[in-house]
């Protein structure tokens, strides 16, 4: 028992002795707020090899680098500003007899000793390898490897140094390559860096002049809904699936006891060979379960027998056979005309609005105007920057993968000899749907800025866009300058070339509107004769026997012709065969007016049969007007 006690005492005793230590060395860093004094050697000599260069000797001071340092607290601007005066008034106040034997060497100069100077150098090395790293992570958007960092460190040995002591630090770096990796972790250690691979990004800088134009694009839009019909956002993007997912992670025997190979077997075909998945997530959880999910596959992946024999796809997942597993033009239009046949009666309660990205695919004349004939509007993503502002891209994809790949492993798992046919694979995507897209999404569309005018945009996309806050973005409608940063370039050069073609035929229908209204005197003419001739005539057929009749009797107006069938009828009861001749002659002058094949959806209109009764909308000076409005 005496034991037992004496041991609970001697614990107690060494609690009670770390928390002095600790509040001693708490004391100490209120007092000394730097590791080392402005005043000491180190600081001198550091001062004369970086040629009085104070923000790096502060650094030094502060403990940056240190082996083994302990946390200090950060020191305030003004803490910093009076450590820089410190340090100029100590380099200032040296002799300049000094400074040159510091310079010559510190250490037979008695300044400090031959390892406090090889330490400096080292540290000094690196300082300035830290900087690089940072510049080429940043800037260069690159990881340096071993012999990059190697080669760098000796380069930026202090030539002012001593030859000796130049000789010892780069003897340590160039040794073998055991000693090059601990020195590199020991240096990774001390300055806060990992060894690891930067992430892939699209882009360098985003643009927050993009980001406002879609902003200002999508509020235009949900407040354009009407009162009866509250907005419903709904965005759409494409991803790849694998048909073998290989270079998964996970435990594996070093040395086999049964002395058999290890290793996944995996045809070539297999491990190139892709389906498009056309995703579609709403912030409307009432909403999604109405989306088509669809997978677009070639005719070698899903063959005639595949597709006449799953049964257990859900309702809103589809299959689509092409040529391609590509999206296209053709497929945009036909996944519309499934979104709206899917979302039914939803079509006339809510205002739909769909997001989609400025792929080539989704940009055409002809899906804007199949998204209007099926009530459905348009809103783009700015171009390269889809990973910011896409619920898809920064919310679904990256869990729905996981999920994939999760089920994909678990299945082939469970498999004859670790091979899945394609009814397997596909019970796998299913089941990865089924347990990633019944969720809300309210969160995604509302931290990518598309849902509550930007109140609720998430840190990180400011942070990115350089913003302390999401900023006040104008009301209506983006100009014509604002809405084109959206699109790419190449894509506005297509659109500017369209336009111009534009203004050349309307040009060309002008002229052709002058030559007609010349030719409408003729053609007044050749009526009244014509009406003159045929007034008393009770049997119509013989018009249509005479072809010169005929040709006469399309220039007349609807008044005229019934005009004529007025009096016949009224003289004498006319022929069916009359009566035909006559309503074939009232359908071409009544037909509805002609849409010119030139022109962008119905910009221009010609009214048939005259060329002199054209009636002229006004013509978009800019075709960017045509993407953005209602």
């Amino acid at each position: 028992m005496s034991l037992q006690r004496a041991r609970a005492e001697l614990d107690d005793v060494r609690a009670r002795l770390r928390a002095i230590q600790k509040r001693l060395l708490r004391r100490k860093g209120e007092v000394n707020k730097w590791r080392s004094s402005p005043a000491s050697p180190c600081c001198l000599v550091l001062l004369v090899y970086t040629r009085g260069n104070a923000e790096v000797v502060a650094n030094f001071a502060q403990g940056l680098g240190w082996r083994r340092a302990p946390r200090v607290a950060a020191l305030t601007t003004e803490d910093r500003s009076k450590l820089l005066a410190d340090l100029e008034s100590q380099f200032d106040s040296v002799p300049l007899a000094s400074i040159a034997a510091v310079q010559e060497d510190p250490v037979r100069a008695g300044v400090c000793s031959e390892g406090e100077a090889i330490s400096v150098i080292r540290w000094l090395v690196e300082h300035s390898l830290f900087g690089w790293v940072q510049e080429q992570n940043s800037l260069r958007g690159v990881a340096p490897s071993r012999r990059q960092l190697v080669d760098k460190a000796l380069s930026a040995i202090p030539v002012i140094a001593p030859e000796r002591l130049q000789q010892r630090v780069r003897s340590s770096l160039s040794g073998s390559l055991r000693s090059q990796r601990k020195w590199l972790a020991k240096f990774r250690l001390r300055w806060g860096l990992r060894l690891g691979k930067l992430r892939i990004q699209n882009h360098l800088s985003v643009s927050d002049k993009q980001a406002l134009a879609y902003f200002q694009w999508i509020n235009a839009a949900s407040a354009a809904a009407p009162a009866c019909q509250p907005p419903l956002l709904i965005n759409m993007d494409e991803t790849s699936l694998v048909r073998h997912v290989s270079g998964l992670i996970g435990t594996v025997v070093k040395n086999p006891s049964n002395g058999c190979q290890l290793g996944e077997v995996a045809p070539l075909c297999d491990r190139r060979s892709y389906i498009t998945y056309l995703a579609t997530i709403t912030h409307d959880s009432e909403v999604q379960p109405r989306l088509p999910q669809v997978l677009i596959g070639n005719e070698r992946q899903f063959t005639a027998t595949i597709m006449n024999s799953v049964d257990f796809l859900p309702s809103n997942v589809y299959l689509w056979r092409c040529k391609s597993a590509w999206n296209s033009h053709m497929l945009m239009r036909r996944y519309l005309s499934l979104l709206a046949s899917s979302l039914g009666s939803v079509l006339k309660e809510r205002y739909v609005i769909l997001i989609l990205d400025v792929a080539r695919c989704h940009l055409h004349p002809t899906i804007l105007a199949h998204a209007k004939r099926c009530g459905i509007r348009l809103c783009f993503i700015p171009a390269l920057m889809t990973a910011e502002l896409q619920p898809c891209d920064t919310h679904l994809f990256a869990r729905f993968k996981a999920t994939f790949r999760e089920h994909w492993r678990r299945q082939k798992a469970l498999s004859i000899a670790g091979s899945l046919s394609t009814f397997q694979w596909l019970e796998v995507v299913v089941s990865s749907l089924q347990a990633v897209l019944p969720a809300d999404w309210d969160a995604a569309f509302a931290a990518s800025g598309a849902l509550a005018e930007q109140t609720r945009v998430a840190d990180v996309l400011c942070a990115k866009l350089g913003w302390a806050s999401a900023p006040l973005v104008p009301e209506g409608l983006p100009t014509v300058e604002t809405a084109s940063l959206v699109f790419p370039k190449k894509m506005k050069a297509l659109l500017h070339q369209e336009m111009e073609a534009l203004k050349r035929r309307r040009v060309e229908l002008k002229r052709e509107c002058k030559r007609a209204a010349k030719d409408q005197k003729l053609l007044a003419a050749k009526r009244q004769r014509l009406l003159k001739a045929h007034a008393g005539c009770c049997d119509l057929t013989l018009l249509a026997r005479n072809d010169q009749a005929w040709q006469a009797a399309k220039g007349l107006s609807a008044a005229d012709l019934q005009l004529l069938l007025n009096r016949a009828e009224g003289d004498r009861p006319t022929t069916c065969k009359a009566n035909l001749v006559m309503q074939s002659l009232l359908q071409v002058v009544l037909a509805p007016p002609l849409v010119s094949p030139m022109c962008l959806r119905d910009c221009v209109t010609v009214d048939a049969p005259t060329a002199a009764t054209c009636t002229w909308p006004r013509l978009c000076d800019d075709v960017f007007s045509l993407w953005i409005a209602d």
